[in-house]
């Protein structure tokens, strides 16, 4: 199963830093980690889009460089999710 890892404000909303979950895309996985966390879904999406300045990376590559959404994934798969950055 893929390990999801929670960053900034979306540890809170997850209560937790990490988890796995299950599923063949980052789609599914996400999907599947957000269904009973309604607030962790409206952090990270925007309807069926990601929100535009979250940042998803697999296994340190972010996946709006590949497939999107639709990034596959496989066993021990590492998926981070980032919030949007502010600071000046």
């Amino acid at each position: 199963m893929p390990l999801i890892k929670f960053f900034g404000n979306l540890r809170q909303l997850a209560k937790t830093s990490h988890m796995e979950a299950e599923g063949e895309t980052v789609k599914d996985v996400l999907d599947a980690m957000c269904y009973d966390k309604e607030a962790l879904r409206n952090a990270i999406f925007d309807g069926d889009l990601l929100c535009q300045y979250v940042r998803v990376v697999v296994n340190g590559h972010d996946i709006m460089l590949d497939r999107g959404l639709d990034t596959p994934l496989v066993d021990n798969d590492q998926v981070a999710i980032f919030p949007p950055l502010g600071g000046g």
